[in-house]
């Protein structure tokens, strides 16, 4: 295959787009379209590189993976070893823990699979993960462990290449349109739901060498046409979309025809092929692998998101990382004297750095780097650490079925108690089944929201199933506040007008669910939310060191917000604290449980997010274990349990 720089510099546009995006995303909320151009790239350089070998009988599989080794394996030993040397200064034990199984996981080339696996309500945010956009790099290198001998056996069966071809990226891109609207993050990590864009790359050799794209339209129309689809999925591609699915196909088609236009085409020869695209080409992939860990290590410090003007500093920075990477390290060895004996040294370096994440995670991310450095300890962040004690069951048998996202008990017969709510509810029932006494059996259903009237399923299941269990005589109620009011993501507090006719109207489908339930002498009590703080791990501060001056380097500054006003919280909710006040006027027997005392200083006027060195919260605004043991125990002691009272 004859050299094109076209292909450098398409390379380059795809990986600007994924840089803006990851660097300024509201810049370019579809930049992250620039990893499919990728894959059609990749797809078609491979197997043109392949169908050479094999008309010329040169091909071999040791052959072609010890290239594959020397291409892809300097640069990303490199950027991981780095990552774990700097994560072993400024990371906590929980956050190096992750690095490492991040790191193994990417050294086996199996970090989609990973990532895939950790998605979900409890996952920390994407930007707080250095290793994060190796998940394409594992889709790659898995195509290239199956597509070169598939490729190879077809070929000395048949020489007709789209009967294997089309087949194959059908099946994948149908698989990826039946998936995302199931589970959208299977179908954007999965492999098999993104092989359909790197065989449509082999699909374009076949193409090309057939002969079939030549003529008016390949010459004329071709590149235009693919930079436009190119262009328009930056336009309307963004996060909140179902992806990859059907809109993979605009960036994948787009790049399909730029590639297949070819040098012939004056948009590629003027554009793609300019020396500046050309040159940002060649260090593209140093450049995809540095640019994300000196992003995310700077969120991870900064406790925030960096200033735009530290963030297009990282970015030069990375390209400058990027050349030297290209220059000093990838080029000697994949070109240089010293190829007889990079490929197995390559590979003894990938082994140790698989090891070494490996042992990081089973020793808990070494805490004793810096645990006494800091400002609370790390490992109180935990929510739910005793979950798995807890029974996948409740008042409801057919709890999953309903689409209840929590459905748990304590494990004794007969619950006596029971707490409806959703996250928060269940961050505090841990407490209650750690703190109650032998006397006290609990069960835990959500998600449950009485404002949503008797008509929802999950409610009118529950009202049925409290009334058929008499031994109910203690219900907590216990809801975020965004589930009430709709609230600023960051501040926590109420945003939009809030009329005395809204809260009036909460505060009688409120007392509509739970008059009956006062009125049969059940105890009910409404447990109050608590502030809306930075997730902890944004503050988390201190020097990462022993040595006053490397700390001037090695600091990890906590997030502004890390510390509120009390007044500005109860001003803030006001609405809330107007709604709770009305429901206990209008409900007598109703007790409210505020947990305010014990997750502030009121004479000081202050929430933090720690108290003692213990973190008081866990991911997001959820209290942690250690605030759901104390607040579990103030409300047990202000709101006894009935058999527990009796006995008293």
């Amino acid at each position: 295959m004859a050299y094109r720089p076209d292909i450098d510099g398409l390379r380059a546009l795809a990986v600007l787009f994924v840089l803006l995006f990851h660097a300024f995303p509201s810049l370019l909320p579809g930049g992250f379209v620039g990893v499919d151009v990728f894959f059609v790239i990749s797809g078609y350089l491979i197997t043109g590189l392949i169908l050479r070998d094999l008309e010329s009988g040169q091909f071999s599989l040791r052959h072609f993976y010890a290239r594959r080794v020397r291409r892809i394996f300097p640069a990303l030993c490199l950027v991981m070893a780095v990552s774990l040397g700097y994560g072993w200064l400024v990371l906590t034990a929980g956050e190096y823990q992750q690095l490492g199984r991040h790191v193994a996981s990417g050294a086996a080339f199996l970090a989609n699979f990973m990532f895939w696996r950790e998605a979900g309500y409890f996952d920390n945010a994407a930007d707080t993960k250095p290793m994060l956009h190796l998940w394409s790099l594992g889709i790659e290198e898995q195509f290239y462990m199956v597509w070169p001998p598939l490729l190879w056996l077809w070929w000395r069966r048949w020489r007709a290449l789209s009967w294997l071809v089309l087949p194959l990226a059908c099946l994948s891109l149908g698989y990826s349109l039946l998936l995302v609207g199931r589970d959208m993050v299977a179908d954007f990590y999965s492999p098999f739901t993104r092989f359909w864009e790197l065989l449509l790359g082999a699909w374009l050799v076949y193409m090309a060498r057939s002969g079939r794209l030549s003529g008016g339209f390949w010459s004329s129309f071709a590149a235009p046409f693919g930079l436009l689809l190119v262009l328009l999925s930056l336009a309307w591609v963004h996060q909140g979309q179902a992806f990859p699915g059907g809109w993979a196909l605009l960036p994948a088609v787009g790049a399909a025809l730029l590639l297949g236009a070819g040098m012939q085409s004056r948009l590629n020869q003027r554009l793609l092929a300019s020396p500046a695209l050309v040159w940002l080409g060649l260090i593209s992939y140093p450049l995809y692998l540095w640019h994300w860990p000196l992003l995310s290590m700077a969120r991870i410090v900064s406790s925030q998101t960096p200033a735009a003007e530290v963030r297009a500093l990282l970015l030069v920075l990375s390209v400058l990382l990027a050349w030297l990477t290209y220059r000093y390290l990838e080029r000697p060895i994949r070109f240089g004297s010293q190829r007889s004996w990079a490929v197995p040294a390559l590979c003894l370096c990938m082994v140790l750095l698989l090891a070494a994440g490996h042992n990081i995670n089973r020793q808990h991310g070494l805490q004793f780097r810096h645990h006494d450095l800091l400002n609370a300890d790390p490992a109180s962040m935990v929510i739910g650490a005793d979950r798995a004690a807890l029974k996948p069951e409740c008042l409801l048998v057919s709890a999953k079925q309903l689409g209840l996202d929590w459905c748990f008990s304590d494990g004794r017969p007969a619950p006596n108690y029971v707490l409806l709510g959703d996250s928060k509810g269940e961050a505090l029932f841990y407490g209650l089944v750690r703190e109650s006494g032998p006397e006290m059996a609990g069960s835990m259903v959500g998600q449950v929201n009485l404002l949503w009237g008797p008509a929802a399923p999950s409610n009118q299941a529950v009202y049925a199933a409290i009334e058929q269990n008499p031994g109910i005589r203690q219900i907590f109620l216990v809801n975020a506040l965004r589930g009430i009011f709709p609230l600023d993501p960051e501040t926590g507090f109420i945003v939009g007008p809030v009329t005395e006719a809204m809260i009036e109207d909460k505060v009688l489908r409120y007392t509509e669910a739970i008059a009956p339930w006062l009125a049969a002498g059940r105890r009910v009590v409404f447990v109050k939310d608590n502030p809306t703080l930075p997730d902890p791990d944004s503050c988390i501060s201190g020097g990462m060191t022993h040595h006053d001056f490397l700390n001037r380097f090695f600091f990890r500054h906590e997030n502004q917000r890390c510390q509120l006003r009390l007044s500005e919280h109860l001003s803030g909710t006001q609405a809330y604290q107007s709604l709770v006040e009305k429901l206990q006027i209008a409900n007598p027997a109703l007790q409210v449980f505020d947990p305010l005392p014990l997750l502030c200083d009121v004479p000081k006027n202050l929430c933090t997010v720690a108290y003692q060195r213990q973190f008081l919260y866990s991911y997001g605004d959820h209290i942690s274990d250690f605030s759901s043991s104390r607040i579990a125990q103030e409300l047990m002691r202000r709101h006894p349990h009935p058999v527990s009272q009796n006995r008293q």
